[in-house]
């Protein structure tokens, strides 16, 4: 059995907020790539290098992540991360092999979820691991590994239980790999890189626009993006995102204009981070990340209301532009809608509102 106590040290070692995912059958550097890292950013970083870019108005305060080999698996480390936590992206890595991530969040919900080849078997919260409240595809595959990590087997267990879940959670990730991570992963420096899962992660539910009774007008909008017959619904999604970059004054990039053209035309692929829309993509979700996390720091006075809140229009437009690869009309249109709808201040208000309910019905 692993031991319980070395866990509990990295635990710690770790700190408040981290995520470690591991995938199978890759080494350090096609980690990271799968995690979204951007090739002109890999160097080998200590953990107060990583720290510092972390925490760099300038540099947009990137995320960073550090991989490590451990044997046949590699294991990517998020110092104050999460993004391997995220169901989405840990299916994209899992595809052909097996990844399996461990989220601790002492200001949210922590998390263990175990993927092969694109499906999410079994997920949990490890402070209430009882059988009842997994899910994903198969949870019962995890059971066994988990009762020899130390979980509970029911809900009763699990309430009166004050031991602290997440060493076993470590714990329970190195039975599944059969590896075992160091004491300390930042004894010396790491391959690491920015990591943007943007890139690597497809469109999915998170990014539609939905019917909320809270949010008026975004009944009409979903239900006139449901009426809309397959031609109808990609064309007033290739539309709305013109519309949207226009809004922007994104509406003069070549690059940007390629891409929309071959929405249009159903044959858009996705975006490479390296490539010239990927550039500018990169400097739009930078602007993003800077408007939000500088609100609670130093810096937050380098940037004025009107900065701050076009990053935050940056960040809802490039969730509508990937959108636009969803496969599924309906998908890729309601994706479109949702900046208009969720935040229509942002985006000219209720008469663009009212403008794209009356352009989606006249098919203009």
């Amino acid at each position: 059995m692993a031991d319980l106590v070395r866990a509990e040290a990295l635990f710690y070692r770790l700190g408040d907020i981290f995520c470690s995912t591991f995938i199978k059958g890759v080494d350090e550097a096609e980690a990271l790539r799968r995690m979204g890292g951007y090739a002109d950013t890999f160097a080998r970083r200590s953990e107060a290098e990583l720290d510092e870019l972390m925490d760099d108005f300038d540099e947009g305060y990137p995320r960073m992540a550090a991989a490590l080999a451990l044997g046949a698996w590699s294991v990517v480390v998020e110092p104050y991360g999460f993004e391997g936590s995220d169901v989405a992206l840990l299916e994209s890595l899992s595809r052909g092999t097996e990844a399996l991530s461990v989220l601790r969040h002492d200001y949210a919900s922590p998390q263990v979820a175990y993927a092969i080849d694109g499906t999410v078997v079994a997920g949990f919260d490890p402070d209430f691991s009882a059988g009842d409240r997994m899910w994903g595809s198969d949870p019962a595959a995890l059971r066994p590994f988990m009762r020899d990590a130390g979980f509970a087997d029911s809900s009763a267990d699990d309430e009166d239980s004050w031991e602290p879940a997440g060493p076993k959670a470590l714990v329970l990730a190195e039975l599944v790999t059969g590896t075992r991570m160091p004491a300390d992963p930042f004894t010396a420096a790491a391959l690491s890189a920015q990591i943007e899962p943007w890139f690597v992660t497809p469109p999915g539910p998170g990014d539609r626009l939905t019917a909320d009774s809270y949010e008026r007008g975004t009944g009409d909008l979903v239900a006139a993006a449901e009426r809309a017959g397959p031609a109808r619904q990609r064309t007033s999604a290739v539309a709305e995102v013109t519309r949207l970059a226009a809004t922007l004054g994104l509406d003069g990039i070549p690059e940007l204009t390629d891409f929309l053209d071959s929405a249009a035309q159903g044959v858009a692929t996705p975006v490479a981070a390296d490539s010239g829309l990927g550039h500018h993509v990169r400097d739009w979700l930078t602007a993003q990340k800077r408007a939000g996390d500088s609100l609670n720091g130093p810096d937050r006075a380098r940037l004025s209301d009107a900065q701050r809140t076009q990053g935050y229009r940056y960040g809802w437009f490039v969730t509508a532009l990937r959108g636009l690869l969803d496969p599924d009309p309906k998908h890729a249109l309601l994706a479109a809608l949702r900046p208009v709808g969720s935040v229509p201040d942002l985006f000219g208000g209720a008469a663009a509102r009212s403008a794209v309910l009356s352009s989606m019905a006249s098919g203009t």
